[in-house]
């Protein structure tokens, strides 16, 4: 169970692991919606995105349960490399199972963290079978993207840590906006916010042909979703949504939009010339869902979570032409 103890005591134990990652506005960017936004830059975490926040808090945990493995973990990317930066800090050798089409900067970053991949085929794979079978031959510790309490209660610590960055300008959270691939950083948001400010509605945000979590939500139940069309929002690509995520958000969600890849491009255009970073589609999804005007605030301010910014610099200039 997942309970206020243990998300002060991830948010605690990630003290000087993780960045704490800066609160970004833009005069210009407020005016033309029409409300106040601040952007949470996870491109500016260690990794490149939020994702080292929830494999670190995991693997500490097992850890100090079990002792010293091996891990292995399947990712397009950026849990890929937070899984692998945190077994690199934790002096534990890591595995991850990435698909054969993973952008070359998040597999050279992986690698470069000290992590052996093994590659698989995303269309005709399930990247989740494979790492559990190799967590079972090789007896390793298996550190899900996102269908985990741990990994969940570890990203858990972006509430935490946009709320104390709130109240050092004495000012509330009224909505929080978040990506949603399979669902663990939002239900882990959702999570904080129940315990350390009810006031704050969370909401999420998927891909257009990709929103597993906003049809299961509709349908009242897990749904599978073809996955099999191409997308610019490759960390976004879920079939369904995690067991242990669904429920929390089913819960606590305010509402879930899905967006059309135009907002998304212009989107990175817009983070890159008024807020000065490069953002991958994933991470910008939720500036995107802004700009498609499908949002209607309450209250005066909200946070929308940049999830990361792991993008090819060549592939970034050519979307933003």
């Amino acid at each position: 169970m997942i309970d206020m103890q243990k998300i002060l005591h991830a948010n605690s134990v990630l003290q000087g692991v993780v960045r704490p990652t800066p609160l970004l506005s833009s005069e210009k960017l407020n005016q033309r919606l029409g409300f106040n936004v601040w952007f949470k830059d996870e491109s500016q975490q260690h990794g490149g995105s939020f994702k080292i926040r929830g494999a670190y808090y995991c693997m500490h945990q097992q850890l100090m349960q079990s002792g010293p493995r091996d891990v292995v973990a399947g990712s397009s990317g950026n849990h890929a490399q937070g899984v692998a930066l945190a077994a690199m800090l934790l002096g534990l050798d890591a595995t991850i199972v990435m698909p054969s089409d993973a952008p070359v900067i998040k597999v050279e970053a992986t690698l470069q963290y000290g992590a052996e991949i093994i590659f698989y085929d995303r269309y005709t794979e399930n990247r989740e079978q494979i790492a559990k079978a190799l967590a079972e031959q090789s007896h390793a510790y298996l550190i899900p993207a996102y269908d985990h309490e741990d990994v969940i209660v570890g990203q858990s610590s972006i509430g935490i840590e946009a709320i104390q960055q709130m109240q050092l300008i004495d000012l509330a959270i009224d909505n929080f906006i978040c990506p949603v691939g399979g669902g663990g950083l939002v239900a882990g948001s959702c999570l904080a916010f129940e315990s350390l400010s009810q006031k704050t509605a969370v909401y999420g945000v998927e891909p257009e042909h990709f929103n597993d979590t906003q049809q299961s939500l509709s349908a009242g139940k897990r749904v599978n979703i073809d996955i099999s069309k191409p997308t610019l929002c490759d960390a976004l690509m879920v079939d369904t949504p995690g067991e242990i995520t669904f429920p929390i958000n089913q819960r606590l969600l305010k509402d879930i939009f899905s967006v059309e890849e135009e907002y998304v491009i212009e989107a990175m255009k817009i983070a890159y010339h008024e807020l000065g970073i490069i953002l991958e589609p994933s991470g910008v999804i939720g500036l995107a869902m802004l700009l498609e005007d499908k949002f209607t605030p309450t209250g005066d301010n909200t946070i929308v979570v940049l999830s990361g910014g792991n993008i090819d610099p060549s592939k970034h200039q050519d979307l933003i032409k």
